[in-house]
């Protein structure tokens, strides 16, 4: 997973403390630049993926702040994708509703709707990356619609 937002202090240690309770982390690695000092963002593996799951379902703080997990993307995943802006979204679409909305079109590799930093309020807009696949074609925009709104690319 990679996990941004971290704060200054947060450790390696207080970190994989902190997702231990989602299950068992195999490795928990906070991003540094050449003096030392953190790049607020880290990358966390768990030996379960359901641990991944539910660590996207809720909200998370440490340290004082609201971090923000998201799954990891392979680097030959993300170089293969289709990755598409939605917009128009309720305020009701979450990442995971929008992955299962989608996956009716194709294999959806991550979704993510965008969230205000400071209410938590979705901003009504997104992006869902697929595998491999031109989508396009049959993801009949202008007529597709998400808990009762309209969607748009």
């Amino acid at each position: 997973m990679f996990i941004g937002g971290l704060n200054w202090d947060t450790t390696d240690e207080s970190l994989r403390n902190y997702f231990s309770q989602f299950g068992k982390v195999d490795a928990c690695t906070i991003m540094r630049d050449a003096g030392g000092r953190s790049r607020c963002f880290a990358f966390l593996t768990f030996e379960e993926q359901a641990s991944v799951n539910a660590v996207m379902v809720r909200e998370h703080f440490l340290d004082g702040k609201i971090i923000d997990p998201k799954r990891a993307i392979p680097r030959q995943e993300h170089q293969r994708a289709t990755k598409l802006f939605i917009g128009g979204l309720a305020g009701s679409v979450t990442s995971e509703s929008m992955r299962e909305f989608f996956s009716q079109f194709g294999k959806v590799i991550d979704s993510t709707v965008m969230l205000d930093r400071d209410t938590g309020r979705s901003k009504g807009f997104g992006f869902i990356s697929f595998e491999d696949t031109n989508v396009q074609p049959f993801l009949g925009f202008g007529n597709l619609e998400i808990d009762g709104k309209l969607v748009s690319h």
